[in-house]
Parts: structure tokens; sequence; C-alpha cells
């Protein structure tokens, strides 16, 4: 078994791991903050010097800010896995049909990480079958970034 593979299961077997325990982020304000504009935090367990948010209109301000985040994350992510995929074309590691057959195939999850929704891709991509290029070692290391992006955002 190649190093690769092996740090891939491992960091599988990690996320499942923080899964188990896993509690819903919240939203902080600075308490120090006395001149400009307050700091945020979106952490999981209160920061030192952090104060609870509790007001529902400024708990949906900050989630729609999140979600833009998140938004622009996906669209990243999906460029820079579109761009990988056609330098494969050039290098002649795929061709331009298994590359298109393979936009063809994950296209929901493209357009559920597009709008941000890493938990919703997060299910699909596990959840997808095996076809053409898209192989177990590609569903593996997509399913690793998306548990990570996840682990760490949500």
């Amino acid at each position: 078994m190649n190093v690769k593979r092996r740090r891939l299961r491992r960091r599988l077997r990690r996320n499942r791991k923080k899964k188990r325990k896993k509690m819903a982020r919240k939203f902080y304000i600075d308490d120090n903050v006395s001149v400009g504009p307050p700091g945020y935090k979106f952490e999981l367990t209160q920061p030192s010097g952090f104060s609870e948010i509790t007001d529902a209109q400024k708990i949906k301000e900050l989630y729609l800010i999140q979600y833009g985040y998140r938004i622009n994350d996906g669209k990243e992510w999906v460029l820079d896995f579109t761009a990988d995929r056609y330098i494969d074309v050039l290098n002649s590691t795929y061709t331009e049909a298994e590359v298109f057959a393979l936009e063809s195939h994950i296209k929901d999850l493209y357009d559920q990480l597009n709008n941000g929704w890493w938990l919703t891709a997060q299910n699909t991509n596990s959840s997808l079958s095996l076809s053409g290029i898209y192989n177990q070692a590609m569903k593996d290391s997509i399913q690793g970034i998306i548990d990570d992006y996840v682990t760490n955002n949500y």
C-alpha cells in the first residue's frame, strides 16, 4: 500500500472519530473591543474573552456571511478540481471524453459545492457509484477533502 493511500485512510479514520463527538458551532463576540467593529468567532467552544451571541437576528446575519464563505470555498474547489482534470488531459492521463463523462457523473456534487452545500455534498459523494475515471481512490480523495471541510467549518 502506498504512502498516500495510508495517509488518506488515517485521515478518514480520524474524521470518523471527530464526527462521533461533534458539537454545533456557535457565534461569539469579542468582549474587549471598545473602538471599531467587534470581532466575531464561529467556534465549537467559547473562546476566552468572548461571549456567546444569542440575538436571533444577529445570528442569522452571521450565518448569511458564513454561507457566503462556504459558497466561495465550494466554487474555488470545483474550479481547482476541473482545472486539474484538464491538466490531466493535456498530460494524456485522461482523454477529454473521460473528463466529460466524469463531470456528467459528479454534476450533482459540483452543483452542491457551487451552492456551498458541503454537508449535502458529503452525503452525495459517499453514495455515488464508481464510474469511469471516478474510481475508489478519487472518491476517497474527494470524500476526505469534503469531510475535512465539514469538520473545520460546521
